[in-house]
C-alpha cells in the first residue's frame, strides 16, 4: 500500500482540530458558556500586584520582603481595590495588567483592620474596563460565584464554586466585619488575595481576603456592600471614618437573659463607658455588677442598646456598621432600654484623631 507523505498527515491534523474545537464550542452548556463569558469580561479588569519592600543601603539596594496578590479596577480613573495585607510594609508596588503592561502604583488609602487598600495607576481611561459591584446582601447560600486572580503568581487563573455561607467572622478583622464575611468553597490560594469574587453577571459580590490554612476549600471574602461604603473614604481621606464612641459590652441572647433575669433577649448590653467619651457625655450608663460565668465575666445593670438611628442592632458589629456612613458633627440617636423603658440617647460624632 502506498503511504501518503508525512506532511499530509500534519495538514490533516491542522485542518481537523479547528473543526473539532468549533463543534465543542457550539455544544457548550449554557452554564459553561456563562462561566467563559464572565471570565473573558472580568479578566480585563483584574490586575496582578507585586509588592516589595526595598531598602537603600550605602552600597546596594536589597529587597528583604516581597509578595504577590490580586486587585481590580473599580472605576475609569485608574483606581484599584485590593487587600491591605497584600501591600502591607511595602514601599514599591507594581501592577501588571492583562496585556502584560507593568505600571507603578501609588497608595491612595488603607483600612488595615478591614483588610482593604486603594491604589492608583496612570492609565488611559479607554484602556480600563472596571468591574461593577452587586448587592452582596442578596447573596444566597448555594449561589454560583467565581474568583479571578493570580494564585501562586499564576496569571489570570479562574476558579468556580458556590457561596457556602454568609455572616462569618474572622477574629483579627475590625468589628465592622463581625458576622458579615462571605464563605465560599471556590478554590483560593496565596496570591488570590484582593481579587474579586463574582456572580454569574460578572459583578463583584466580594473581595477575597483569607483561607483557613488547616482546611480545604474554606475561603472568605469581604462583602461588596461593605467595600462600597469604605471606598469613598479611602479616596477622599486615605482612611475610613471610624468614630470612637467610648463604650464596650456584649450581645444579649436568650440564655443570658434567662440566667440573669434580663427582660430583653436581644440587644447590646453596655458593660463599660469610657471617661470623657461621647458615650459618657450623652448619658449612656455602664453596668455595676460583675458576674463570672465559666470563662466569661459579664457586667450587669447597664443600658441595652436596641437600635441606631432607628436601625435594629444586636451586636457591636452591627453598631459599627451602622455608624460607618456617619460624618463628624452628625447626630446619632441610640435607642436604649433602661429601667423598663425605651429611651433615646443622642450625641454628635466627633472627628477622628
Amino acid at each position: 500500500m502506498r503511504m501518503a507523505p508525512w506532511w499530509l498527515f500534519l495538514i490533516g491534523l491542522v485542518v481537523t482540530f479547528p473543526s473539532s474545537g468549533q463543534s465543542q464550542t457550539t455544544n457548550l452548556l449554557p452554564e459553561e458558556q456563562n462561566t467563559i463569558d464572565v471570565f473573558r469580561r472580568s479578566s480585563l479588569a483584574v490586575v496582578h500586584i507585586n509588592a516589595r519592600q526595598r531598602l537603600a543601603l550605602k552600597y546596594e539596594d536589597i529587597t528583604p520582603k516581597s509578595g504577590v496578590g490580586t486587585g481590580f479596577f473599580f472605576d475609569r480613573e485608574g483606581h484599584i481595590l485590593t487587600n491591605f495585607h497584600v501591600i502591607e510594609e511595602s514601599n514599591q508596588i507594581e501592577v501588571v495588567l492583562t496585556d502584560g503592561r507593568r505600571l507603578k502604583a501609588r497608595l491612595v488609602g488603607t483600612a488595615p483592620g478591614m483588610d482593604l487598600a486603594a491604589l492608583a495607576v496612570e492609565v488611559p481611561a479607554s484602556d480600563v474596563t472596571p468591574l461593577s459591584f452587586s448587592d452582596s446582601d442578596s447573596l444566597a447560600i448555594g449561589q454560583k460565584v467565581l474568583a479571578v486572580g493570580h494564585p501562586l503568581a499564576l496569571h489570570n487563573t479562574l476558579t468556580v464554586g458556590v457561596v457556602s455561607s454568609t455572616r462569618r467572622t474572622l477574629d483579627y478583622l475590625s468589628p465592622e466585619l463581625e458576622d458579615s464575611l462571605i464563605q465560599t468553597d471556590t478554590a483560593i490560594n496565596p496570591g488570590n488575595s484582593g481579587g474579586p469574587l463574582l456572580n454569574s453577571k460578572g459583578e463583584v459580590v466580594g473581595i477575597v481576603t483569607a483561607i483557613l490554612g488547616d482546611a480545604q476549600n474554606i475561603g472568605f471574602a469581604i462583602p461588596a456592600n461593605f467595600a462600597r461604603r469604605v471606598i469613598p473614604d479611602l479616596l477622599r481621606m486615605g482612611h475610613p471614618y471610624r468614630p470612637a464612641l467610648g463604650f464596650a459590652g456584649v450581645p444579649l441572647n436568650r440564655y443570658l437573659a434567662d440566667m440573669f433575669g434580663i427582660p430583653l433577649q436581644e440587644g447590646f448590653l453596655v458593660e463599660e463607658v469610657a471617661l470623657g467619651s461621647p458615650a459618657e457625655a450623652a448619658g449612656l450608663r455602664a453596668g455595676e455588677r460583675a458576674v463570672t460565668v465559666g470563662q466569661q465575666t459579664i457586667v450587669l445593670g447597664g443600658d441595652i442598646i436596641t437600635a441606631v438611628n432607628g436601625q435594629t442592632v444586636k451586636t457591636m458589629g452591627e453598631i459599627a456598621r451602622a455608624l460607618l456612613a456617619g460624618r463628624p458633627g452628625q447626630k446619632v440617636t441610640l435607642t436604649i432600654y433602661r429601667n423598663g423603658q425605651f429611651l433615646p440617647v443622642e450625641f454628635f460624632l466627633e472627628p477622628m484623631h
